[in-house]
Order: C-alpha cells, then sequence, then structure tokens
C-alpha cells in the first residue's frame, strides 16, 4: 500500500510521554485507544481482509492515532481469537466487524478433546506469522518497541470451551477444569510467549487480554484460585513483564480494594481501573490504591460513554479523571473499544480534552 514506506516516527513522542508518566509527571498525561473495531471503516477494507493483512492492519491503526490526535498506537488485532484459532478453533469473519470464535461449535466439547490441544507450529499455526508480521513493522515504522498482546489462560479456556460450560466445569468437574487449564497455559500460551520472546527479546510488556474474568461473570474466589494463579505461571515461565490488566467489575465487590489485590496478582506492573467502575467509584479510589502501592494508573473512558455522551459530557469526565488521576502524575489515559458508531466529535473531545487538562498536573504538597 501506499503507506507502506512511511515511518511513523513521531509516536516516538508519544512513548516519551508513557516513560515519563510511569515515573512522576509528565509534560502531559498520554492516551491511548482501543482501535481495531474502527480499521476496517477506516481503511475502507472489509474486516475479513483486514484482520488477515498486518501492513493493513499497522498503519490502519497509525492513521487512526493521526487523524485524532491519539498518542501512543498499540498493535490492535483481535487478541482473543489468535492462539485459538491456532490449535484449531473455528471463527466466524465479518465484512463489517471483528472476527469471533464459533461459539455453537467450541473445539472441546468433552475431556478426550483435550488431546487437540497440542503445541502448534507458530510459523506456520493460522494467524500467528500474521501477528509476528503486525509486531515487526510496528517497530521497524515506529523506532519503539511493541508490547505483545495474547488471550489469558481463563479466556482462551472460555473460547474454546464455551463460557457456561467452564463455570460449571469449575464447580462440578473441577479435575477437568484443572486438565483444561493446565493445558491451555503449558501447552499453548507459554510456548507462544516463549516464541514471541524469541523474536522480540526486547518487548516492554506482555499484556493478556481476559475480560471474560471479571465480575459478575466470575466471583472472587474463582479469581483467587482459577484466574490468577495461571497468570503467576504464565509469569513464572517468560517473566516478569507479563501482565493482565483488563479483568473489571470491582463495583460489584462487598470490598473493592481487596478484588484489586486480586488483580494485582494478574497485573503487579500498574494499576488499571476502567469505565462504568471509574464513573462508580470515582477515580480518587484507584488514585489512592495505585499510589498505596506505588505504582502507575491507567484509567479508562468507557466505550458506551463515549458513543452516547455529548462532547461537552465527554470533556468533563476527561478533566475529573485526569486531575483526580493524575495528582503527582504517574497517569495513563485510555479510550476503551471505540467503534464505528463512536461520533468523531466525541473522539476529538476527548483527546482535546486529555490534552488540555493533562499538560497542567502538579505535584502534591505533602
Amino acid at each position: 500500500m501506499a503507506d507502506y514506506g512511511k515511518q511513523y516516527y513521531s509516536f516516538q513522542e508519544g512513548f516519551k510521554l508513557v516513560a515519563q508518566a510511569a515515573k512522576g509527571i509528565p509534560d502531559r498525561v498520554p492516551i491511548y485507544a482501543q482501535l481495531c473495531e474502527m480499521i476496517p471503516l477506516e481503511m475502507g477494507v472489509s474486516a475479513e481482509k483486514i484482520f488477515h493483512d498486518p501492513e493493513l492492519l499497522t498503519i490502519g491503526s497509525f492513521k487512526i492515532c493521526e487523524k485524532y490526535g491519539i498518542d501512543v498506537p498499540v498493535v490492535d488485532l483481535d487478541s482473543y481469537n489468535i492462539e485459538a484459532e491456532a490449535i484449531g478453533q473455528k471463527l466466524i469473519f465479518d465484512e463489517n466487524i471483528m472476527p469471533d470464535v464459533d461459539r455453537m461449535h467450541p473445539l472441546i466439547q468433552d475431556r478426550k478433546d483435550l488431546k487437540k490441544i497440542k503445541t502448534p507450529d507458530f510459523d506456520k499455526a493460522a494467524r500467528c506469522p500474521v501477528v509476528v508480521e503486525m509486531y515487526r513493522l510496528f517497530e521497524k515504522l515506529t523506532g519503539c518497541r511493541a508490547s505483545m498482546a495474547f488471550c489469558a489462560p481463563f479466556s482462551l479456556a472460555a473460547n474454546i470451551r464455551g463460557i457456561s460450560q467452564v463455570l460449571m466445569d469449575i464447580m462440578e468437574r473441577p479435575d477437568f477444569a484443572r486438565s483444561l487449564f493446565e493445558c491451555v497455559t503449558e501447552d499453548i500460551l507459554i510456548p507462544w510467549l516463549l516464541h514471541l520472546k524469541n523474536k522480540f527479546p526486547q518487548t516492554p510488556a506482555f499484556v493478556g487480554a481476559d475480560a471474560l474474568a471479571s465480575l459478575p461473570m466470575v466471583n472472587e474466589t474463582m479469581m483467587e484460585e482459577w484466574i490468577a494463579p495461571y497468570i503467576e505461571r504464565l509469569r513464572e515461565a517468560v517473566g516478569p513483564n507479563v501482565c493482565v490488566p483488563n479483568q473489571t467489575g470491582e463495583r460489584y465487590s462487598k470490598a473493592p480494594e481487596k478484588f484489586m489485590d486480586i488483580r494485582r496478582r494478574a497485573n503487579p506492573l500498574y494499576v488499571e481501573g476502567q469505565d462504568p467502575d471509574v464513573e462508580a467509584l470515582g477515580p480518587e479510589f484507584y488514585r489512592k490504591y495505585a499510589d498505596k502501592h506505588d505504582l502507575p494508573l491507567l484509567l479508562g473512558v468507557g466505550a458506551v460513554f463515549l458513543n452516547n455522551a455529548s462532547p461537552e459530557e465527554i470533556s468533563e469526565r476527561v478533566r475529573h479523571y485526569v486531575q483526580a488521576g493524575g495528582k503527582n502524575g504517574r497517569l495513563w489515559l485510555y479510550l476503551c473499544n471505540l467503534a464505528p458508531s463512536t461520533p468523531p466529535e466525541n473522539i476529538k473531545a476527548a483527546v482535546t480534552a486529555a490534552h488540555k487538562y493533562g499538560s497542567r498536573l502538579e505535584k502534591t504538597k505533602n
């Protein structure tokens, strides 16, 4: 494509803001966004083609970030599907939206199907080579190191077995559930992450996607006994920069700080809060928790809110989150799951407010 030879070194400024915010007060709060659902429409190409083309996915993410002034691009893809597809789980591809697993035909229907979970040849399996090429292009075109995305153990098990069935297995057939979780962790995820680590040894982080492991879909006992331990196993095998940040739902907990302690087992690198949790508990709760554990904070403005609110309401929420969450710095801002239906003026309002208020952070006096 025409932009293939273009370099996107301007994004290095955004990564500098990220590094500043990790340690203190940045020149400006950096802003990320989840863009992958927008890329087909913005690029004028079908979703099925986009999600098989590393160049279109990578350049598409860059172009959207440039268009809206988003500081930090990420390698944006359908992270929940890659490992499942690599071992034979059928996906449903669409012309307009991201692919999803074929939930009517799960790969694992009973114990005998566990034999289907074998370590694939990641140089050839399904779209694993597409993912590797995306990371290579990202690093070549930006001059920045790419974080590696993966599907966390619980969500991967749910995608190849079915979420309802996995929850029933945990309660009624725990031995089978343990075997399933061990297979996806030991035979798929650890080899895959080590494969990526071998190709990109200086990656700053391996970032797992695990939205299914959230309240009220699961409970806190499941988080402690079934979800966090397998993420800790990944970290033990791959390295300390493995994290799973997007388990949410603390607004449902009777003890939100205790729930955050469980989440910190999954992600010891920073604290993350997303709407509607942040809307319910307030950014001050997350700032206090992050300060208590001496960690940076990422706050996410919710997808539904960004889609439905007015630009004025969005500007006000971003102001509140930046000012309350950014005391003493150490804050990143995230726009959650921007969709083709998200009004462009709403995205611009969020970015403009983040740039305006994120440049005025001050250190709080003791």
